[in-house]
């Protein structure tokens, strides 16, 4: 298990003083990165060996946000690797212990050259300490779609996007499609499936629908490439 303590800051924040979605976001996945890192399994490594860890699929239980300057602790640990696969738990914890936010990723190991997913071997597992895979509901990665959604806007791939790897990072999506969810809602659960890439200066459409169930709201924004009409990602949002 690799642990992060962070305070939460002024640029973690959303309008009423709470750790923002892509706040949780990003702290979960720094903690991702600053543990690779601490293992020679870092942004230079992958670089110099032509992989990449690509994010297939998140699944994020909020059980509260934390505030301005509270202390929480971000783990996260692998709990399975599988031919081009890996699985890994990310948990934020607050100062008295309790466990706030907690989730479920699937990674797939991709050659970067090719862009093709690749076989893992032991070089790219090892150092990391594989623990039981924590207790929370299982979904499937695969997020059922609506029949019909409104199509709400088109909106380009900016510089601001774009990470290391030279394609939208993963938070990315949710935070464009964060902002389509209503302003007065409280997001209790967020899932995310990743299909393909998106480039910068690429056009995206967002499109939305909402569904009632039985135990409340889901808000799904999906994203298409406006040039070949890809399926870039989906974000359900359960309210």
């Amino acid at each position: 298990m690799y642990i992060y303590n962070k305070k939460i800051l002024y640029s973690d924040i959303d309008e009423k003083s709470n750790m923002s979605v892509e706040g949780i976001m990003n702290a979960m996945q720094d903690c991702i990165n600053i543990n690779s890192e601490s293992i020679g399994k870092g942004v230079d490594y992958m670089k110099k060996t032509k992989r990449a860890w690509f994010a297939i699929g998140w699944n994020i239980y909020i059980k509260r946000y934390p505030a301005l300057f509270e202390n929480i602790v971000v783990k996260t640990w692998p709990y399975g690797f599988s031919s081009s696969m890996g699985y890994r738990n990310v948990v934020i914890t607050d100062s008295d212990g309790e466990d706030i936010v907690c989730a479920d990723s699937v990674w797939s190991l991709v050659d970067t050259n090719s862009g093709k997913p690749i076989r893992i071997e032991e070089c790219d597992t090892k150092g990391y300490d594989i623990e039981e895979r924590y207790q929370m509901e299982e979904l499937s990665r695969k997020i059922k779609l609506p029949a019909e959604f409104e199509d709400m806007e088109l909106l380009p791939v900016r510089k601001a996007y774009i990470d290391f790897n030279g394609h939208m990072g993963n938070a990315k999506y949710i935070q464009i499609a964060n902002e389509y969810v209503p302003s007065d809602a409280h997001v209790k659960r967020i899932r995310v499936e990743y299909k393909s890439q998106s480039r910068y200066g690429e056009k995206l459409l967002l499109s939305t629908a909402c569904e009632e169930t039985d135990s409340g709201q889901r808000f799904i924004v999906k994203i298409t490439g406006q040039e070949k009409q890809d399926i870039k990602s989906v974000v359900e949002f359960k309210l």
